[in-house]
């Protein structure tokens, strides 16, 4: 009596046909597109104002915000892409989750400037929450209609939260960290 459940080789098989097809369609239709450019474009600002606004002498504990950040962002958007709530149609590279779309480069630099301009709690939960509606309702839907990024069964609000909770965790270690450091 044959199975009606899927065997580990039916798996291997339906990912390396996935792994083709997607790396067909990354050729074809998002290497050099308007918006590949655009991405390319966009990190590439983002790197630059890295470079030019955040504090040199800060440097080890910004890109350990930064390191947080891409921690739990890649933790979301693979949890996400994995679940068919939401995909990348447009991406700078042919791999999934899309690092180069926001995880790697311009999340963390847009915490890493929040965690560096903002260091009361009061201050950095506003500038969090008003950076966080930016991102959820306005960012992402311009990414969306660019047909950069793609609600599946998600929304905006769930966005907000993610990106809140994202900026929050991250503040609490920072002060779980800088804390044991004075006590050393």
């Amino acid at each position: 009596m044959k199975s009606h459940h899927p065997t580990w080789e039916m798996i291997s098989k339906t990912r390396a046909d996935y792994r083709e097809y997607y790396w067909e369609y990354w050729k074809h239709n998002d290497l050099f597109s308007f918006g590949w450019w655009l991405l390319l474009a966009i990190n590439l600002l983002f790197i630059y104002m890295a470079v030019k606004i955040l504090d040199r002498s800060r440097l080890f504990e910004l890109l350990t915000v930064a390191g947080i950040i891409i921690s739990f962002s890649t933790m979301l958007d693979t949890i996400l892409i994995q679940y068919g709530l939401t995909s990348y149609p447009t991406s700078l590279t042919p791999l999934t989750p899309s690092f180069f779309v926001s995880t790697y480069i311009i999340l963390p630099v847009i915490y890493m400037l929040l965690y560096q301009l903002f260091s009361s709690w009061k201050s950095y939960l506003v500038a969090n929450i008003i950076t966080c509606i930016f991102l959820a309702f306005i960012i992402e839907k311009l990414l969306r209609l660019l047909h950069i990024y793609q609600y599946i069964h998600w929304n905006s609000f769930y966005s907000f939260l993610a990106y809140f909770g994202i900026g929050l965790f991250s503040k609490i270690i920072m002060n779980i960290l800088c804390n044991k450091q004075l006590r050393s």
